[in-house]
This record gives structure tokens, sequence and C-alpha cells, in this order.
């Protein structure tokens, strides 16, 4: 196992220089939401070709001069979304580049979702010990064991790189693996944004009129409390209360009490609120209008979509989702040409054919 050191104060100027020495750093974090809106980093793993550095984000007060180093580099990531997020929203950075190795390992034909023990397994024959998927990153000290598992996760990530590279080059896939890697250095991913929280909420698509204007108002709400606050979301109103008050005729304070499990503390501290936000939603509302189904004639040009993409998929030895989902794909037949098999790679191989279909 590569030598890690343990960086509970201050980071060496050795350390940031080896760092800024290389062209490309394997990162991987670990942090806690449970309680939060926002993650709370606890440890960042940089991986360099002989050393391995665990930061802990929590001690270190000043963490600048390591920030700006290591965001001029590239940087290689299993399954990188959440961790950007979290360092993003932590520090305000983001690399130059990205290798996503779950990304390429699904453009070579691994699953979608392939976790990095099974990769690494896959590649090296080595099996990681994976025990402390639970463990609690802000409690201080951190044992021997997970200062072992938080090494391993970044251990080998640079051969990984290596091997993966090598392998997209040689199928002349290299370009697939690095313009879905780059689509995550994305700052309005990480972003929060209130104004779309109602988006997450699938089943509020489905509602019209004032029932959906009062579903956005209240979750745009939600969301900027939970943020003001630091609170998860449901903490503050979970899906289902949130369209139980919107499809039930409440006019007053005491019909907000016969919604089961809204609590008494939000009645009492946001009631009024809430019955504002429903009153505003009676008005202007003839925007808010239901998605509608698909109809029958596109589900048969999604069925024909499909047998495109796994007749494609087969020649390519990969998996159907690593080129388009379902819901891709009906996305695609409602009209939503931004999806990505309309663009980049994909768009040469199935993308043509699908529109195609369309017309």
């Amino acid at each position: 196992m590569i030598k890690s050191q343990l960086f509970e104060s201050n980071i060496s100027l050795e350390a940031i220089k080896s760092i800024e020495f290389e062209d490309y750093l394997a990162i991987d974090t670990e942090f806690m939401r449970e309680k939060t809106f926002f993650a709370q980093l606890c440890l960042i793993q940089v991986g360099l070709p002989e050393s391995i550095y665990c930061i802990d984000t929590i001690l270190n007060l000043e963490l600048k001069r390591f920030w700006e180093s290591a965001s001029n580099k590239g940087w290689i990531i299993h399954s990188a979304r959440q961790d950007l997020e979290v360092i993003y929203q932590t520090a305000n950075v983001l690399p130059v580049n990205l290798f996503d190795t779950q990304i390429a390992a699904g453009i070579l034909g691994h699953p979608p979702q392939l976790g990095y023990a099974t990769l690494v397994e896959n590649l090296f024959g080595v099996i990681l010990e994976k025990n402390q998927t639970r463990a609690n990153w802000s409690k201080r000290p951190f044992t021997k064991e997970m200062l072992n598992y938080a090494a391993e996760d970044v251990e080998y990530l640079l051969e990984s790189h290596q091997l993966l590279t090598e392998k997209l080059q040689k199928l002349g896939r290299l370009a697939w693996a690095e313009e879905d890697s780059n689509k995550l250095i994305n700052k309005d991913i990480y972003k929060p944004s209130a104004s779309i929280a109602a988006d997450k909420i699938k089943a509020i698509h489905y509602l019209s009129g004032k029932e959906k204007k009062a579903a956005y108002l209240i979750a745009e709400w939600r969301e900027t409390r939970a943020i003001i606050k630091n609170l998860p979301r449901k903490w503050v109103l979970s899906d289902k209360v949130l369209l139980d008050i919107v499809t039930s005729k409440i006019q007053e304070i005491n019909d907000l009490r016969k919604i089961k499990n809204l609590s008494a503390s939000v009645i009492n501290h946001s009631g009024e609120e809430i019955l504002n936000l429903l009153k505003a939603a009676s008005n202007n509302n003839e925007q808010y209008i239901a998605k509608l189904k698909i109809t029958e004639q596109q589900r048969k040009i999604v069925t024909e979509m499909s047998k495109i993409i796994k007749e494609e998929s087969q020649k390519l030895n990969i998996y159907p989702e690593i080129l388009a989902s379902k819901k891709e794909l009906k996305s695609l037949v409602r009209g939503n040409l931004n999806s990505r098999v309309s663009n980049g790679w994909r768009k040469n191989i199935v993308g043509s054919k699908l529109l195609d279909l369309m017309n």
C-alpha cells in the first residue's frame, strides 16, 4: 500500500509542492449530510504516484493554498458528482478537467453504476476492505481503520486512469469518456436553486393550475428555509406533506392541523406564510399546466428508439443505459432536444437515427 499521511492542522509546504508538480490528482472525499442541507466535508484524500494525503478539512482552518493548487489540476474521481458537489459548495472550486473512472468503465462495457471496489477487483485482482461506509467522519480522532479505508479510496485511481485510458484509446473512445466526465465540471449543477426546487418532486409535474402553482411556491419556500437553516428539506416539510397541503382545500390554520404529519411547530411558526402562498396560487396560474403522459404514438416511437439503442449498444458491447435511458427517450419524444443522445458523441452513433424516427 502507498504510504498515507494525515494532515490534521497545517499542510506541509512539501506536500503542496508535490501536488503542484503533478498533472493529475486522484481525489475522493468523506462527508456527512444526514442532518444538514449542505454536506459537511470532513476529509479529502489526494492520491499521488508515491504518496496519499488525507487532509482533515474540519481541523485545517487554512486550506486556501491547497485549493488553489488542486484546482489547477486534472482530477481523477470515481463517480464524481457527489464529491464535486461537496467540494464546490465547501470551497467554490472545481478542477480544470475531470476523468471519472465510473464513466470510463461504462463506456468500456462495465455496468453503468459500477462501484469503485468492483472496478479495482476487476482491474487489479485486489479486494478492498469496505468496512467503514457508515463511519462518522465528523468524529475525531480518526481510527486507523477509517484512515486505511480513506486512503484505499484513492490508492488505485491513478493506475485505473492509466489502464482505462489505454483501453479507451484502443477502441477510439477516449474522447467519449472525457466529454461525459467534463460535463460534470459545471458550477450550475452544484448551486442550490430554490426556483427549480419543485422540479425534483415527480408528482408535482402532473398537477395543474392552482395546485401546481401552490406546489412550486411552497417547494421554493421550503428550499429557501432549508438552505438558510442548513437543514434537510424533509426536516422542514416532507414531499408527502407538501403534496397533501396543495391538494387539500386549505382555507385557514385549522385546516392545516388536519394534514397528517404536518408538525405543530411548522403550523405555529409558518402557518400564515403557507396560507399566503396558497392564496397567491389562486391567481395567474394558467401557465401551470400538467405534464402530459406520452401518447400511444409517442410510446410506439419510444419502443422503436429502444430497439435502436439496444442494437447499437450490442455493436459497441456496452450497456444500453450508457447510450440512453428510457427516461431520456421519453423526454426526447416530448421535444427535449437537449438530451444527451442529440448532442456530442451519442449524436453521431444514435442521435440522428432517433431524430429521424420523430420526423
